[in-house]
């Protein structure tokens, strides 16, 4: 390793523990600590117990065209999306225990509330919620694909809990969105049971609604039940939310889009230096495997 790769190497490692710091001090000051909550926060009968923000709204340039309409977006990052509800009979697959009261603070009597599985599997919406689907590009087989975005994906908000820390809530199989292409915006039992184990997941849905889907690749087409997902993160971008805008030479909405990353989830990183953008992009790389912190980017 070179000098300057050396250089680096330190400075990199010394951004990533900072950052690290950064989160767990939030949550260990006074002010996080004796944070008080409105009773009326937590989960009681006949009230739907969640209720999210929506700080992306202000922050972010939103897609002038409304629907789920399939379209080339342009600047814009995010584009208003309604899910789609899946048909009932609903049942709750499952439910992660420790997400729901460690991370959402809810009690576990909460899943035996109908208006809950409603709006776990995208048939209502929590207080607070403006579904979003997400505009991204990348690349496919090696090559550039261009425009991918959530083509089943609908982020309902953000919610912030009593240690303070904020998490991005998101049904996966929700229904079409403007980036679905050639999708149905649904998504099957067995791919729902991998997101369910492989995300910091909440809940999983399963309806009797059909779809249907080539499993091998090979033209046989079957019948399956279709499935949602509620999962978290502590941001949904990725290096496609970047890519997207510097292919179309958005780089007003690219710097836009960085500077919120940096102020939200790098807040070691000074917005006044000059190499703050290369800083950001090579310490998410380093935390591309947490999904905890972000999603892939």
């Amino acid at each position: 390793m070179t000098k300057h790769g050396f250089t680096l190497f330190l400075f990199l490692s010394a951004v990533a523990i900072a950052t690290f710091r950064d989160e767990q001090e939030f949550c260990e000051n006074e002010s996080c600590n004796e944070r008080e909550f409105d009773k009326s926060h937590f989960y009681s009968n006949g009230e739907i117990p969640l209720a999210l923000s929506h700080k992306l709204l202000d922050a972010l340039p939103l897609d002038e065209v409304d629907g789920n309409v399939i379209r080339t977006v342009k600047r814009s990052v995010f584009s208003e999306s309604q899910p789609s509800p899946l048909k009932e009979p609903l049942t709750l697959a499952a439910v992660s225990q420790d997400v729901l009261r460690n991370i959402l603070d809810l009690n576990e009597s909460v899943i035996q509330n109908e208006e809950f599985v409603r709006c776990v599997s995208g048939g209502k919406l929590f207080p607070g919620s403006v579904p979003l689907a997400h505009r991204y590009g990348g690349h496919q087989f090696g090559y550039w694909a261009g425009q991918l975005g959530d083509g089943r994906a609908h982020l309902l908000g953000e919610y912030t809990n009593r240690k303070g820390e904020r998490w991005e809530v998101q049904l996966k199989g929700s229904g079409k969105t403007p980036y679905s292409r050639s999708g149905d915006g649904r998504a099957v039992i067995r791919s729902s049971v991998r997101e369910f184990l492989c995300s910091e997941a909440i809940s999983l849905v399963v309806s009797e609604e059909p779809v249907w889907r080539d499993p091998f690749y090979n033209g046989s087409v079957i019948k399956e039940r279709g499935a949602v997902v509620l999962r978290l993160a502590k941001s949904w971008f990725r290096i496609g939310s970047l890519e997207i805008l510097t292919r179309t030479g958005e780089l007003d909405v690219l710097r836009t889009l960085l500077d919120f990353v940096i102020k939200e989830h790098f807040k070691s990183i000074a917005t006044n230096d000059p190499d703050k953008y290369v800083v950001s992009i090579c310490v998410s790389l380093l935390f591309s495997c947490n999904t905890r912190l972000f999603y892939i980017v």
